[in-house]
């Protein structure tokens, strides 16, 4: 059997008993037609996509629910980008200095190894022929380490921001004006990474906040605390800067003081922060670090994840229920986690990488793409038992043991003459569950997945293509975790100019098209949100299912009344150790 000329992949996925299936695959052919020429799509209301010429466009026409956002519009004279050290070498006349001057100076500014290549040179064995013999000699050893070291670890072949641009989920990040961007998951806070290294906070309430500091540099992520109002962890080359602001200060620009730097030997630069759901851990990872670090940032104190095989972590997401998470190495190998024992089970691909990875709301299901194949691949990473038949069979293994193809991303050519498609930068999955959003490496076009959970797996369907203005190419793409009135996604475009926006898509989801798992008492139990109040709160003790009313909120992020609710219609036997939300 064969889809549209893809040939089944058993055995792609496997360790030893996983395997790849084929499921029921949407593709791009479906979707609809992009809008007119000079018009872009600025919303989908009732399963209608609306859109509007791009100098009128305006969302607030349809829809009020995002009238109260902040604009943000990144223009050259916002990017203060640093000088880098060749640059500012041109503002100094050049001195006339002996070798050994010389090489000190470059062996201080750029390391030994080009100290060596630059004693090596014809013209300096010439000047110093003792020098040039013995630099000559040491750079075939150190050659000849770098070759073994590269052939056990092909990720360290890239360094610096070259290697954040390689792993990075941001498209083009190396010229990105928006480097990376990140919802708060409780208000309407947004963090913006930008290119000259600066973390720009917007709210809709209080004056933009411009984080940055000297050794901040080569911004790889950012990732809002959850249960905190102001404390924000940046990836950079550095290590990890965890800001912690302070909500009643007028202060546009915060000191360092405001900043701890959290750093271990080999762990740079950090290309991957998560933190728990709870708030209480953070996790980063390096793709030049085969060991993650979970840490207690109030007390800087570290546990370090080890995996000797693989390659450097450049893929880590907790997962919202907070009891999995998931890693990506940069070699073939990826882990799911179990984080109360923090055991893994191991996959493998074939070639290439997973590039980017998404959790569904319940932490059930994981959707992941690779940088060798225009494929959406669906995981399940729990054992889901069917509500079909009274004695709630077990699926059968196969389905728990398989990575399902959920879509194919094959390039295409709509009718309108755009091309979509192809290899996958990044993914995001709103907070419900509904829908999915695709950004790719080569087509200027994101494409939004109707998705849903089911007992097994993820379903996606066609929505619709999200374009911008002419020359605009979106770079980055995220959801905003607690918009309540459907699903926003905010996708940063950036023009040939080099000047970016930040756009918002409102895509209202009725509440009867939610959709999660639960974990009841020794079972799994799906359920369809319908609900909208505590009144509708329908509990099966017997068999453990749980009507959720509260699609956007797990259950440790509800208030205590909420909670306390729910845990009297429930006889108490939902958790309570976990933190509170005030």
């Amino acid at each position: 059997m064969s889809v549209r000329g893809l040939k089944p992949s058993w055995g792609q996925y496997q360790n030893p008993r996983r395997t790849c299936l084929i499921e029921n695959m949407c593709s791009l052919d479906n979707f609809p037609r992009l809008p007119p020429e000079g018009e872009i799509v600025v919303c989908e209301m009732n399963g209608q996509v609306h859109s509007m010429n791009y100098d009128r466009a305006d969302a607030i026409i349809f829809t009020t629910s995002v009238s109260s956002h902040p604009k943000v519009n990144i223009t050259k004279e916002l990017l203060h980008t640093s000088l880098n050290r060749q640059d500012t070498r041109r503002i100094f006349l050049p001195v006339s200095e002996n070798i050994f001057k010389r090489l000190v100076n470059i062996c201080y500014e750029n390391g030994l190894y080009e100290a060596l290549e630059t004693a090596a040179e014809p013209d300096n064995v010439a000047a110093s022929p003792v020098v040039g013999f013995i630099a000559t000699h040491l750079l075939r050893v150190a050659n000849i380490f770098t070759s073994i070291r590269y052939t056990l670890h092909p990720h360290l072949r890239e360094l610096g921001d070259n290697l954040i641009a390689a792993v990075s989920e941001t498209r083009n990040w190396a010229h990105s004006p928006v480097r990376c961007l990140s919802w708060h998951p409780h208000c309407t806070k947004l963090a913006l990474a930008t290119l000259d290294d600066s973390v720009r906070i917007y709210s809709c309430d209080t004056p933009t906040r411009i984080i940055k500091c000297k050794t901040q540099r080569g911004i790889a992520c950012v990732a809002w605390r959850p249960l905190t109002s102001l404390v924000l962890a940046v990836g950079c080359d550095k290590g990890v800067f965890v800001w912690s602001l302070d909500p009643t200060s007028m202060a546009t620009r915060p000191t360092t003081n405001c900043a701890t730097l959290l750093k271990r030997p080999h762990h740079t630069p950090v290309t991957g922060v998560t933190w728990s759901p709870q708030g209480d851990l953070l996790l980063t990872s390096s793709a030049t670090d085969t060991t993650m670090y979970v840490w207690d940032v109030e007390l800087e104190e570290f546990s370090p994840v080890r995996r000797v095989d693989g390659g450097g972590v450049n893929v880590v997401s907790w997962s919202p229920c907070s009891t999995k998470l998931f890693s990506a190495t940069t070699g073939t190998t990826f882990r799911v986690w179990d984080t109360s024992q923090w055991t893994a089970d191991r996959w493998n691909v074939i070639s290439g990488r997973v590039q980017t990875a998404c959790w569904s709301p319940c932490g059930s299901v994981v959707l992941f793409c690779t940088t060798t194949e225009p494929l959406i691949y669906s995981l399940f990473v729990t054992k889901l038992f069917s509500l079909s038949t009274p004695l709630y069979q077990e699926q059968p293994s196969e389905l728990l043991q398989s990575a399902l193809i959920a879509a194919d991303l094959t390039l295409i050519l709509t009718e309108d003459g755009h091309t979509v498609g192809g290899l996958v930068v990044s993914m995001a999955w709103d907070n419900k569950g509904c829908r999915l959003a695709v950004l790719f490496r080569d087509s200027p076009l994101v494409a939004v997945f109707r998705s849903s959970v089911t007992p097994t797996g993820a379903n996606l369907a066609p929505c619709c293509f999200i374009n911008g203005s002419s020359g605009e190419i979106p770079n980055v793409i995220s959801f905003q975790r607690n918009f309540e009135e459907g699903s926003l996604l905010t996708i940063a475009l950036a023009l040939w100019k080099a000047l970016g926006t930040v756009g918002s898509c409102s895509l209202e989801v009725p509440r009867a098209e939610s959709s999660c798992y639960l974990e009841g008492p020794g079972m799994v139990s799906y359920c369809s949100l319908e609900g909208s109040c505590l009144t509708d709160l329908a509990v099966v003790k017997s068999m453990g299912m749980v009507k959720w009313p509260y699609p956007a909120l797990p259950f440790h992020l509800l208030s205590c009344r909420q909670r306390r609710g729910i845990q009297e219609a429930c006889d108490g036997t939902l958790p309570t150790d976990v933190r509170l939300l005030h």
